[in-house]
């Protein structure tokens, strides 16, 4: 393993550092080389190496160690000690490197190919509107000739052709049947909300083609019972994709169950297809469609992953749960048998629905229209007369200090510069530390980049020590350790108390570009400008600590369901840009920190 500390021939990086660079481009092209990458980092061989009786936590402060030092610095550590580091941080990277192949999939199958179908299969239906809308009123100037025909009574009989006669004399048959092939096309007998964007996805098999065959090899996939037909259909997938072979309907009759709504007209009804032959790129979507939904479910996972395995393979079972079972009964206050907890739940939430309902019939700002919900705008609140003043008062009484002075200060009163640790867990030593954490601290807050507090003459604001400072102490964990330590500090003062219980949150984001290539960036030419991406940050700030649930989202999406770790907050103040819900989550209420996937495109910010 010492060869990836070296420089290939004609290469910049060693063959560490181009093994851990994470992929940034979502694409086919993309998705190839971070499966070439996953294949390449398992081939070294550490996952047959036996790591159980090495405590976790030791293992962790290695790979992160080597994830983030240098390869000069690897170099020079001693010869145990180097090829521990490098065993932990391999033995990561084949975690990681799982995680992000299955992360430009993810993406790519969401925006490359569903949400692009989509859109396009969405124009499509506008443009074929007109036609459509004229072939309906040539068909129904027929029918309403055939309606208004006398009928046939004793005296007189209506011949078939005196009804054909009428009708040409309102539409010409040739017209009306060319209405009638123009519905039928646009509005088949299994047609479904999902059957033009489909058609459209169709389209695009040569995105998937170029990977799907080492998807399968690379990524050791397995499914819960709810996801084995389409764990096996996707190994059939594979197969006929690198078969040259045409595909007939026997080959997929065992994952007929899949083929469904308007994929039944795609497979097997392809008019440039005869016999038994179906379509193999509409069965090949049709299962990436599905393969999609159930990766998101975790009905199908991976071996070998963090992010996208199987959640149950955390869950104590057998002797070690049932030691462990009693404290955390306790600790959540639950009965042993879960009948009665799950009676009350359920009683809560029909009543809550009942609530609900009641309340419909006479609160006038909420309604339904066409099956959406409607809620009336509320209207700004007028100011108490004296806030002015107040105002006024409460500016007077702000100290007039500088920024760098301000973080010092409160630096020195909570003592947070001690949660930035080395990356190797050590705590820092070097003389004048604060002040180069301080100074790093104020460039990165105010992205104005290192040059403007750096000073030549000065050791502790020397360029190269605030970039060692800024590699080697400022990281996620660092800083959420440091927020925690201020967040704690607040709630001892007295006036904190006095602002309220935590039952009021305001939820507010903030937009930005991310410069540098990452998955989680969006294109939006109304926030970012053209051909650059970025993202969005949301927190929710209650009237009790600082800032709680920070969630970087991608680029700016407004109708997803972002959680929030606020605890009880029953009122939720938001403006038009964050009025999507924040719901509660039990997961983040234990980790109230940035979302470990995304939040690496605020992180790429820096030194802009």
């Amino acid at each position: 393993m010492t060869g990836l500390l070296q420089v290939p021939d004609g290469a910049r990086f060693s063959e560490l550092e181009r093994l851990r660079t994470e992929p940034t481009r979502v694409s086919s092209q993309s998705m190839v080389e971070a499966l070439d990458r996953t294949s390449e980092i398992g081939g070294l061989g550490t996952g047959r190496v036996n790591l159980e009786d090495v405590p976790a936590v030791k293992l962790d402060t290695l790979a992160k160690y080597g994830l983030k030092s240098k390869a000069p610095t690897l170099r020079d550590l001693e010869e145990n000690r180097q090829t521990a580091t490098l065993l932990a941080t391999v033995h990561r990277l084949e975690t990681s490197s799982v995680d992000d192949a299955l992360d430009v999939l993810d993406l790519l199958i969401s925006s490359k190919l569903l949400n692009k179908a989509e859109r396009e299969g969405n124009e499509d239906k506008l443009r074929a509107l007109p036609d459509l809308k004229a072939a309906a009123k040539k068909m129904a100037a027929a029918v309403d000739v055939l309606i208004h025909t006398p009928q046939a009574t004793g005296t007189r009989v209506v011949s078939l052709a005196e009804v054909w006669n009428a009708i040409e004399e309102v539409v010409p048959r040739e017209k009306l049947i060319d209405a009638v092939k123009t519905v039928a096309e646009q509005v088949p007998e299994d047609d479904d909300a999902a059957a033009a964007w489909r058609a459209r996805l169709v389209k695009r098999y040569r995105t998937v083609q170029g990977f799907i065959e080492l998807l399968v090899e690379v990524i050791a996939f397995d499914a819960t019972e709810a996801g084995q037909p389409v764990l096996e259909a996707l190994r059939t997938a594979a197969a006929i994709a690198r078969s040259r072979k045409h595909v007939r309907t026997g080959d997929i009759a065992a994952h007929a169950e899949l083929v469904t709504g308007s994929w039944k007209r795609l497979i097997y009804a392809n008019p440039d297809l005869e016999g038994e032959r179906v379509d193999k790129a509409a069965f090949i979507l049709c299962v990436i469609e599905h393969l999609h939904r159930a990766l998101r479910r975790r009905d199908v996972f991976t071996q070998g992953a963090d992010r996208w395995s199987d959640p149950r393979a955390h869950l104590l079972t057998g002797k070690r749960w049932e030691q462990t079972r009693p404290r955390v009964l306790r600790a959540l206050k639950l009965e042993e048998e879960p009948a009665g907890h799950l009676a009350e739940l359920a009683s809560a939430l029909d009543a809550g629905y009942v609530r609900v309902l009641d309340g419909l019939g006479t609160n006038t700002a909420v309604q339904f229209d066409g099956g959406k919900l409607r809620v009336e705008a509320l209207n700004a609140l007028a100011e108490p007369p004296l806030m002015k003043e107040f105002r006024a008062l409460v500016d007077a009484m702000m100290p007039r200090l500088d920024f760098p002075d301000l973080l010092m200060e409160v630096g020195a009163r909570t003592g947070f510069p001690r949660d930035f640790t080395h990356i190797s867990g050590a705590d820092a030593h070097m003389d004048g530390f604060e002040v180069s954490l301080c100074a790093l601290l104020v460039a990165e807050a105010c992205n104005i980049g290192l040059t403007p507090v750096a000073k030549p003459g000065v050791d502790a604001l020397t360029l190269a020590r605030l970039q060692q400072v800024d590699q080697a102490y400022l990281r996620a964990e660092t800083i959420s350790a440091a927020n925690a330590r201020l967040i704690q500090a607040q709630a001892k003062i007295g006036i904190v108390k006095a602002w309220g219980g935590g039952l009021i949150a305001s939820a507010d984001g903030m937009r930005f570009i991310v410069p540098t290539g990452n998955l989680h960036a969006r294109a939006n030419p109304k926030y970012f400008g053209l051909r650059k991406r970025g993202a969005t940050w949301l927190n929710v700030v209650n009237d009790r600590v600082m800032g709680l649930g920070g969630v970087v989202v991608p680029g700016t999406l407004r109708d997803s369901m972002h959680l929030s770790s606020d605890p009880c907050a029953h009122v939720r103040l938001s403006d038009m840009g964050t009025r999507c819900p924040v719901v509660p989550s039990p997961r983040t209420r234990s980790h109230p920190h940035f979302d470990t996937r995304e939040a690496r495109a605020l992180r790429q910010t820096r030194n802009v």
